[in-house]
Parts: C-alpha cells; sequence; structure tokens
C-alpha cells in the first residue's frame, strides 16, 4: 500500500520506539532477553493411529512446485519459495473443486522457527510441519486437518515423526492441530536467545530428539500472549487477543510493538 514501509525499516522504528520506551519506564533494552514467549509444541509418531476426519467436498490435495502461485497464496516471493525448495522443503496445496484452498509446508532436512529466531537439524526420519494457510472463503470446511494426515501419510515410508507448533492465540490452529491427531508436547519460548520447552511429561519423554534440535527443557515460568510479547513477531494484531477471552494477559506489552 502506498505510504506502508518496508518492514525492515518497521522493524527498526519498532526497535527504537521499544528502546526508547524502555528508557522512558527505567527498564534496560535487555529487558526482553529474559521474558518467556510462547507457543505450543505438538509431535505425531507414526505410533499413533489417526483419527478418521470427514473429506470436504470437493477436497484433493497434492504436491506442489509452482513457486508462483505459492508466492500469491502465501503473500510472499517466488525467490523466497525456491530457497524453501533448495532447502529440502515440501509444498502442499488443497484444492475444492478445483480452486487452490489451503496450503502447507513440510521441512525435512533443517527447520527455522522464525518466532523463535531457531534454525534446528531435524533428527533422522523426523519432519517439521510450518507455514500453514487457509484462504478465507474456504475456512471452517475442515480443509485444515485433512490437509496435516495427508502430509503425514505421504512421508510415512521415509519418516516416523512430524512436529509442528501453534500460536497460543490461534485456536484454530490448535483445533486442527488436535484434530489430526497431534499431542501436546509443551510450551515453546526463548529463554535468553536460547530456545526452551516447558517440562512436561511429553517434553521429558521426548528430551533426547529436542537436545538433538537444540531445545532445552525448563520449568520456568511462561508468558501467556505471543501476539503481545514477541519482539519477533511480523505480523501483529493491535489488539490483545486475551481480551475476547476475558483473561488476564501476563507480560503484555503490545503498546511497544504497536506503531501508531
Amino acid at each position: 500500500m502506498r505510504g506502508q514501509l518496508p518492514w525492515k525499516q518497521l522493524y527498526l522504528r519498532m526497535q527504537s520506539m521499544f528502546l526508547k520506551s524502555c528508557r522512558e519506564k527505567s527498564f534496560s533494552p535487555g529487558f526482553f532477553k529474559h521474558k518467556k514467549l510462547f507457543m505450543s509444541l505438538y509431535k505425531l509418531t507414526n505410533d499413533n493411529s489417526l483419527p478418521f476426519i470427514p473429506s470436504p467436498a470437493g477436497l484433493k490435495i497434492k504436491e506442489c512446485y509452482d513457486a508462483g502461485m505459492l508466492a500469491a497464496m502465501g503473500g510472499t516471493t517466488t525467490e523466497e519459495i525456491k530457497k524453501r525448495f533448495s532447502n529440502e522443503h515440501v509444498a502442499f496445496v488443497a484444492f475444492i473443486n478445483n480452486v487452490p484452498a489451503a496450503f502447507g509446508w513440510m521441512a525435512r532436512g533443517k527447520a527455522f522457527i522464525g518466532e523463535l529466531n531457531h534454525e534446528m537439524v531435524l533428527p533422522v526420519a523426523n519432519r517439521y510441519l510450518w507455514n500453514f494457510r487457509t484462504m478465507e472463503a474456504f475456512r471452517g470446511m475442515g480443509i485444515y486437518p485433512a490437509l496435516l494426515q495427508f502430509i503425514i501419510q505421504f512421508e510415512q515410508k521415509t519418516a516416523d515423526t512430524f512436529w509442528i507448533i501453534h500460536a497460543p492465540e490461534n485456536k484454530a490452529s490448535l483445533r486442527g492441530i488436535q484434530k489430526a491427531g497431534f499431542e501436546y508436547v509443551g510450551k515453546i519460548y526463548s529463554n535468553s536467545g536460547a530456545p526452551t520447552i516447558e517440562a512436561t511429561t511429553n517434553s521429558i519423554l521426548n528430551k533426547k530428539l529436542l537436545e538433538e534440535m537444540d531445545i532445552i527443557i525448563s520449568k520456568d515460568e511462561t508468558v501467556s500472549c505471543w501476539n503481545c510479547s514477541s519482539p519477533y513477531l511480523k505480523k501483529r494484531k493491535e489488539e490483545c487477543c486475551c481480551q475476547p477471552e476475558m483473561t488476564h494477559c501476563f507480560g503484555n506489552n503490545l503498546k511497544t510493538f504497536v506503531v501508531a
């Protein structure tokens, strides 16, 4: 849009405003390095039987190599899509009556969690599912969990473990992940720059795999809302995601990030 700042300039402007706010509030510039900014990590293995999901009418899913279409659907560039392909990432598109309705990505070798600014090498036979989106006209049809299960079945001959994360405020994403058969592992966050996950029964059981991905287990407390707390978030809502549910937003620093 005309007059809109490029994201890099916007980020620098936000950073400058944040540091100014820190000085005005007597916070140190390193204040946020110690805040716990979490998402939720889920896992599914071949030992888990996939629950039955009704297939939406007209649904067809297939692997996709059309960089132009993927860029248009994802709001990114063809160069970025080609970079993903070169890094062993695979794209899948769901069609409803031959119209592109949703997409998602699977990483095979390395994966990058932008929300945590963390690149990890996936253990052998492990996959990371990321960057899923359903086009607005097709939401609420159950495409997302069907797309997840398709990818799992597509890759089961060469992989036995699948990982995925979601932001705590994204309830639709959570429902789709659970419907597809994934199990909760724990809240994952950045602890002074180190990728960390809360100590739960499942995170402790998966300690070896998590350590291979450079994720450590901790009993530290996290904040409640990624949208209001994360300095890494590129697309941020201007209202706290906790407000509609009338819940307290612990660690809310939304005013620091929103540019007037």
